[in-house]
């Protein structure tokens, strides 16, 4: 693990992924949460908590949190390690995997653009989380915000992420109600499809409940809400599990 150093990029060297408002005027990014952040986040009160985000993007959710009162720390996984990317045979993964790496590296330079016109405290890290190391220490709140469907091993993910959490875990995800009901991961890729080789699983809500419960998160919230996602001009479903250990008390 290590602390990631702040940078100064200039705004043409950024690309955002979620939109917001800055000196400069609005910056269009792939999803405008600004209607609704706190149902992205479930309604939860941030004050005085330290709060984990996995995966901040551009910090929308960050600079939202802070201004709730929470101090947050975003992690982020090495370049190195960037992705895990579904194996389509015969794919150039190579090349795909350099273009990608150019975009994340533009849109880490939003996130510390952002960073520095807000005046944030946030800090970042880099780190496997997968095996978040104990010198990482632990949190009372952890965030995963649309992050999930793009990890291969989602269960260990957030087993990894709850043995530094105290308080709560909270995970956003998009919702297709056609899943029914059950604790389903549902494979996204399949061959004869065009590859989408960043986004590997869609949830049910009762996925991550029936996860985070076996990991001892068993006080739920459950809540539905639509968000804009401005690249493809639409509303998207979304749903929001807030799981909280039975010591805690209701946020």
């Amino acid at each position: 693990m290590q602390q990631v150093t702040p940078r100064t990029p200039r705004l043409e060297d950024c690309r955002f992924y979620h939109s917001m408002t800055l000196a400069e005027g609005e910056m269009q990014g792939e999803w405008d949460l600004r209607n609704n952040p706190q149902g992205y986040l479930g309604d939860y009160n941030f004050q005085r908590c330290s709060v984990l985000e996995i995966g901040p993007a551009s910090g929308f959710l960050t600079f939202h949190m802070e201004a709730q009162g929470a101090e947050v720390t975003c992690l982020e996984p090495p370049m190195s390690h960037l992705w895990d990317i579904v194996p389509f045979e015969g794919f150039d993964t190579d090349s795909w995997r350099r273009e990608f790496t150019a975009t994340i590296e533009m849109v880490r330079n939003s996130f510390w653009y952002a960073h520095r016109q807000k005046e944030s405290r946030a800090r970042m890290v880099e780190a496997d989380p997968y095996a978040l190391p104990n010198t990482l220490g632990m949190f009372d709140v952890s965030l995963f915000a649309s992050v999930l469907l793009h990890c291969r091993r989602p269960f260990d993910m957030l087993q990894s992420v709850a043995a530094h959490t105290r308080r709560a875990v909270i995970v956003t995800e998009q919702y297709n109600p056609a899943l029914g009901n059950e604790a389903l991961c549902g494979l996204l890729p399949h061959r004869g499809a065009e590859p989408q080789v960043h986004t590997w699983w869609q949830f049910t809500p009762q996925f991550f409940i029936s996860t985070l419960g076996l990991l001892g998160f068993t006080q739920v919230r459950l809540s539905f809400h639509v968000q804009r996602q401005a690249a493809a001009r639409r509303d998207v479903q979304m749903f929001t599990v807030v799981c909280e250990r039975p010591t805690t008390k209701q946020r």
